[in-house]
């Protein structure tokens, strides 16, 4: 079975790029970001409840993870000396929100930049409407389908496209599902 790293998955997209990595039958690992506030911490934790009820997730501290993953994501600076001893056979990826102006940091490690999305934690109902903005389900499935169909690949940065698949009709159905099964105090002070 093919295991995946997600290092800084958190609310926004490390966790809907978790869920559809298990969907497609791939054990997953991945580790926390470290500097959140109590509040974050505490939604991170009850978001991740659901996700630890599959047999195929796990929250780890990275020095107690494996030495080789199939696919790891970087979703978050980590100062912890075990990333760099990590490998990966299909590829390992920094995920970024925008363009890096300097792009000789972290030129070890090919970043892919993701389109703007929207998904359950948009606030703002005019972003679920934009046209520029993609659903959450649809980036992390390019993603995955991009990073685990290639070789490791030597470019520094790659646009990640993205195919709409999800039609705002059903985008707002999902949405509302998942709200419904996944609502917690904090969504309710944010309503």
């Amino acid at each position: 079975m093919e295991i995946g790293l997600i290092i800084g998955a958190d609310e926004f997209f490390g966790l809907a790029l978790c869920e559809y990595m298990m969907k497609e039958g791939m054990q997953v690992e991945i580790t926390c970001p470290h500097d959140q506030t109590e509040e974050q911490k505490m939604l991170l934790e009850e978001r991740m409840m659901w996700l630890g009820r599959n047999d195929l997730f796990r929250v780890i501290d990275l020095q107690d993870g494996k030495d080789t993953y199939d696919l790891i994501f970087i979703q978050s600076e980590e100062s912890d000396k075990r990333q760099e001893d990590l490998k990966a056979a299909h590829g390992m990826y920094r995920v970024l929100y925008e363009k890096n102006e300097d792009e000789s940091s972290n030129q070890n490690v090919p970043g892919v930049i993701l389109p703007r999305m929207f998904g359950p934690w948009t606030l703002d109902e005019e972003k679920t409407k934009c046209e520029e903005s993609f659903f959450v389900e649809d980036v992390a499935r390019d993603l995955f389908k991009w990073a685990s169909s290639s070789e490791q690949r030597q470019e520094i940065t790659h646009e990640l496209k993205v195919e709409r698949q999800t039609d705002d009709k059903q985008a707002e159905e999902m949405i509302a599902e998942w709200k419904r099964q996944n609502s917690t105090f904090f969504d309710k002070k944010q309503e």
